[in-house]
């Protein structure tokens, strides 16, 4: 299952993740993870944050934020985000990967709304 990760210093890679889930997606965003649906980021797609960012004080997440429309609750978003779709599993609610043509469509629109400050990572 493919997702977007975005990290703290503005970077953007598409990473597989392996089963179990939430355990390599939790390596992604550096702990347990917490599933959100930001405003800004329309349904099936999610943001994976890690749960205790604040609590272990992970640096701010300055589009993660801005997809969580922290301006207006004051509540920011820290650490690296995982940006993927929920959907149905065998009949449960579960995460789903995103396309590749998905991966590049989000990432066009990141680096438009952030005019080239957020970018891919250089491997």
């Amino acid at each position: 299952m493919k997702g977007l990760v975005i990290s703290t210093e503005n970077e953007m890679s598409a990473k597989e993740f392996s089963a179990p889930a939430y355990k390599s997606i939790g390596e992604a965003v550096g702990g347990y993870i917490e599933v959100v649906h930001p405003r800004r980021l329309n349904d099936p797609y999610c943001m994976v944050v890690n749960e205790e960012g604040l609590l272990i004080g992970l640096p701010l997440n300055a589009y993660g934020s801005y997809l969580y429309c922290s301006e207006q609750h004051g509540s920011p978003i820290v650490g690296n985000v995982v940006i993927l779709k929920e959907g149905f599993v065998e009949g449960e609610r579960d995460f789903v990967g995103l396309t590749d043509a998905e991966i590049q469509a989000i990432a066009d629109n990141i680096i438009k709304i952030t005019h080239g400050n957020v970018r891919w990572a250089v491997n």
